[in-house]
């Protein structure tokens, strides 16, 4: 049993040395320092919302556009982009019901009355379509952003009793799709939560599921123009369709993908919520423990590469070259690239989704705390210092 200790003993000495926690430590330190100093003073805001607006996932998705999309089996988009008045929106719209899709999301909020005869035929449509969902918008926050105050329904949906769901989503950065909002203490489904219960038939629990996160892997969602419904047909009867805008220059929205319209984002999120593929996200304590661990084991790779630079005496100039910011940084780039190539690949095959960004960001700092330890324990504690380097 004694052996034994001894043996865990060295193991742990040789993998835990007091430089490197300390370099570790104030890594993080630093970290924290930035991190309030960019919360906390106005000038260092732009700061501060990229610090908050950065995921490691964003990269992941980037990833997988190396490789070709497949294409949605399940949604397909009709677009009626072109079409300037209600009337025709609604003999579109009238043309894909008549072909059986599953479901239709309509991604247009018909807020005012406008135009007699239009409108007259959108009232007839809504009444007789039976499997689609009408979007209205939560409008209006209150001052603090808490809630919002105001909704924006087409005006027909009070009195026919239309199926609804809102289709608001973050605009700075869109992650997640909500599935539940709140207003006056009433909860309200999205869009996507309504077109699930139109899909299976049942209701579906948004109180509990208030928001998923979105499943952007690269995917083609075929867009049917508004003239060509009959031709595409196929692809329609059976099939789950998003109808509205797929070249609104004005609904933009800015994804892990890049920017992408309105109703391309409505297609992942309901592609995310129709596949439902498990998703192991790495949270709370352990997600800081592993953060932790794998940011010392990169701050002693990038200093073992420092430390077996100083030794190569032999050949002066190759050290010089070696210790250069230049290369020291190339080095520690690799080492950064081969932390996220390990995290692409438990989240491209396993859906283990790590956010690396404090890891990859203590290991950045590399550099600069390990001067600010030498530094101090040079002054501080001479005699520590002769032992330590």
């Amino acid at each position: 049993m004694r052996l034994l200790i001894d043996i865990l003993y060295k193991i742990l000495k040789a993998i835990f040395r007091p430089r490197e926690m300390a370099i570790t430590a104030v890594a993080f330190l630093l970290i924290g320092m930035l991190r309030y100093v960019a919360l906390h003073f106005d000038v260092f805001n732009p700061v501060a919302q990229g610090m908050k607006g950065f995921s490691t996932t964003d990269i992941f998705y980037d990833m997988m556009l190396a490789s070709p999309a497949d294409t949605s089996s399940t949604i397909v988009i009709v677009d009626v982009t072109e079409l300037h008045n209600r009337d025709s929106i609604a003999t579109a719209l009238e043309e894909v019901d008549a072909l059986g899709p599953a479901a239709i999301d309509i991604d247009i909020v018909f807020e005012h009355p406008k135009e007699p005869v239009g409108d007259a035929h959108l009232y007839s449509v809504a009444a007789t379509i039976s499997n689609a969902v009408f979007s209205f918008k939560m409008t209006d926050p209150d001052p603090e952003g808490k809630e919002f105050t105001r909704q924006a329904h087409s005006f027909f949906a009070e009195d026919l009793g239309v199926t609804e769901g809102f289709v608001n989503v973050d605009r700075r950065m869109t992650r997640n799709i909500p599935l539940c909002l709140e207003m006056r203490g009433e909860a309200y489904p999205s869009v996507i939560a309504r077109m699930m219960e139109v899909i299976h038939g049942e209701p579906f629990d948004y109180k509990t599921l208030r928001k998923k996160a979105i499943d952007f892997e690269p995917t083609v969602f075929r867009v049917i123009p508004h003239d060509s419904i009959q031709h595409y047909a196929q692809y329609i009867t059976g099939h789950v369709v998003m109808f509205g805008g797929a070249h609104d220059a004005v609904d933009m929205l800015y994804t892990p993908l890049g920017q992408l319209h309105g109703i391309e984002v409505l297609c992942y999120a309901m592609k995310t919520m129709l596949e439902m593929k498990k998703e192991t996200p790495i949270t709370g304590t352990l997600y800081w423990l592993l953060t932790v661990v794998f940011a010392y084991f990169g701050v002693r790779i990038i200093m073992t590469y420092k430390d077996g630079v100083l030794k190569l005496k032999d050949d002066q100039l190759l050290t010089d070259v070696l210790r250069t910011i230049f290369i020291t940084s190339i080095f520690i780039f690799i080492v950064l690239a081969c932390y996220m190539a390990i995290a692409f690949v438990f989240f491209d095959k396993w859906r283990i989704n790590f956010d690396l960004t404090p890891t990859l960001t203590v290991m950045a700092l590399t550099t600069v705390s390990a001067d600010i330890v030498r530094i101090t324990i040079k002054h501080a504690w001479p005699k520590l210092y002769k032992r330590m380097y």
